[in-house]
């Protein structure tokens, strides 16, 4: 599975069916279980890698959402929500010995001081870049974020003196016209640094405009931003999990086209 696409599927994100109580974190387990058990066996019936985005809304519901995650789950998985349940998903990772495990989403420019420091205390070594802030929405703009200039310190340089060793840059696309920056901005950062380099497109549908959305299928929807993403990046957050089948039939197409490259796609285009 080596150099193929990451495919990352959120659960108990905002509004999931299956939890009942965002605040409280009831949820449905059986249901949870079998969507987490539905990504692994796409994972390995395609030979595509993958993990699990844990989105909470609350500390107490992030707590039993990683309570559940950790009987169920075997891999690393990304910690994501509320920068509560983010913090209280850190003290309970602490606590519990599995700082290892977990990938923190994210470092960005709306981190809070009491969030880094902790971020710092317990150990965090992996974590993803959030490279967005919407006055840097250009490519050379998005590319600053990282790096850094005279005026703000990059996020790069944030994180490693918070101690993260492993950084996953995601570059954040806002509806189908900024898919073409993102790329833009992919291509620059493949260029200059080593760091794995991907992107959300599920946010496409997330902010598109009502009436597109009833125009549009789903599945066709998520299978094309999917496939244009893929091509260019290391991983991808394809949304919720429930859109795992189409996600994994889908990445399993480009997967093959990407075979037909005598030498990584982004190498080609910056010819």
């Amino acid at each position: 599975m080596k150099d193929k696409t990451f495919l990352i599927g959120s659960i108990f994100y905002s509004r999931h069916s299956v939890v009942e109580d965002p605040e409280k974190g009831v949820f449905d387990a059986a249901r949870a279980e079998y969507l987490i058990n539905r990504q692994e066996e796409l994972s390995d019936a395609y030979q595509i890698p993958s993990t699990l985005d844990v989105v909470a809304e609350s500390g107490e519901a992030m707590v039993k959402y990683l309570d559940f995650i950790l009987d169920h789950y075997d891999k690393p998985f990304i910690l994501d929500g509320y920068v509560d349940a983010r913090i209280a998903g850190l003290r309970y990772a602490s606590e519990h010995g599995v700082v290892d495990r977990i990938i923190y989403n994210s470092i960005s420019t709306m981190n809070t001081k009491d969030e880094l420091k902790l971020v710092k205390e317990v150990g965090v070594s992996k974590a993803i870049i959030f490279c967005y802030d919407p006055s840097y929405t250009t490519p050379p703009r998005r590319f600053t974020l990282l790096s850094g200039d005279a005026k703000r310190e990059g996020l790069i340089t944030r994180a490693k003196k918070l101690g993260i060793r492993e950084l996953l840059i995601d570059v954040v696309p806002t509806d189908i016209k900024s898919l073409g920056e993102v790329i833009e901005t992919l291509l620059v950062v493949k260029s200059a640094y080593d760091y794995p380099a991907g992107c959300g497109p599920a946010n496409v549908s997330y902010y598109m405009a009502e009436y597109l959305k009833k125009e549009l299928d789903t599945k066709v929807l998520v299978s094309s931003v999917d496939s244009v993403a893929q091509l260019f990046s290391d991983f991808l957050f394809y949304g919720p999990i429930e859109r795992c089948d189409v996600a994994f039939e889908s990445a399993s197409i480009i997967e093959e086209v990407k075979t037909g490259l005598s030498v990584p796609l982004h190498r080609v285009i910056s010819r």
